[in-house]
């Protein structure tokens, strides 16, 4: 992986680095170590020291003391587990370097320090801006394909005073729409996504003509059922006129109808949450051409006795 020259300043590195003590005899060096490997700088990361309890190191080479008694060398995990005691548990990883410190001792070859080498962590790359952010925002609102909504009336044309008239959209012009904007920066992934819902309390403002007003919530706001008796329907989106349309120009009420859409936006960076996200998107809001409706008044005439 990194070669006789990495490990040969691996080792340098590890006899001149600070260490900061820590418990159970682990030892961790200074973070953001560099070596000069074969191929270019290499930054090793943190290093932990392991020195196995029971093994000190010689003095002298047992054989020939003009020898040095120790010496490093790289190994992995099958090799590592070799010679440590079944008290030591390390878990096996391939991404993990390890540097072994062995001596000849009266007992032979012996472990007497190890490193485990921990690869540094990628660099997280910076977050997008809060301009950034609201661009992408800009553009996926501005994709946003809000239906214009269209009045639907039940009676639709001619209605009669005191009895409820009904108000509603078609289940198309109250669906959510979403719209997904997608960068890259610093090769990592921005997406922004723009969701419009119908606003769930006050969704329409009805206009009814007659000087009255009529709020109805986004759940009431469902079609007329013309199999169903005009008293008991699904919706509570309806309007009792008091007075004919007769004084009205062109003998008819104009209904106007006014919806309002929340938006909600969605920003992920790297796969995590934006910690720039964009401001909010204001409350969108779309009218509807004017709806004439006639209302009509029922005579009746009676007879005494």
């Amino acid at each position: 992986m990194r070669g006789s020259t990495l490990v040969a300043w691996a080792v340098v590195c590890l006899l001149t680095v600070s260490h900061l003590e820590s418990a159970a005899g682990w030892q961790q060096a200074d973070e953001g170590t560099s070596v000069e490997a074969g191929d270019g700088l290499v930054e090793l990361g943190a290093w932990i020291e392991v020195d196995v309890p029971g093994v000190s190191e010689p003095d002298v080479h047992p054989d020939d003391p003009s020898l040095p008694p120790c010496y490093f060398r790289q190994a992995n995990y099958a090799e590592l587990s070799a010679w440590l005691e079944n008290d030591f548990v390390i878990a096996p990883d391939p991404e993990e370097v390890y540097i072994l410190k062995l001596c000849e001792t009266d007992e032979g070859t012996q472990l007497v320090t190890f490193w485990v080498h921990q690869p540094a962590p990628p660099k997280e790359p910076p977050p997008p801006t809060i301009k950034e952010t609201t661009r992408l925002r800009n553009e996926a609102w501005g994709q946003l394909a809000i239906p214009e909504p269209t009045t639907q009336m039940a009676p639709g044309q001619v209605t009669i005073v005191q009895i409820p008239t009904f108000v509603w959209v078609s289940a198309a012009d109250r669906a959510p729409v979403s719209e997904t904007v997608t960068s890259t920066l610093d090769g990592h992934e921005l997406t922004l996504t723009a969701t419009a819902y119908p606003r769930r309390l006050g969704f329409l403002r009805i206009d009814m003509g007659d000087g009255n007003t009529l709020w109805c919530d986004a759940d009431d706001v469902v079609a007329f059922d013309h199999s169903r008796d005009p008293l008991d329907q699904p919706s509570n989106c309806f309007h009792y006129y008091r007075q004919s349309s007769v004084n009205a120009p062109d003998l008819r009420y104009q209904v106007a109808l006014t919806a309002y859409w929340d938006v909600s936006v969605r920003c992920t960076f790297s796969g995590g949450p934006c910690t720039n996200p964009p401001p909010a998107v204001p409350t969108q809001v779309l009218t509807a051409p004017p709806h004439p409706i006639a209302v009509a008044e029922i005579q009746a005439l009676a007879r005494p006795g």
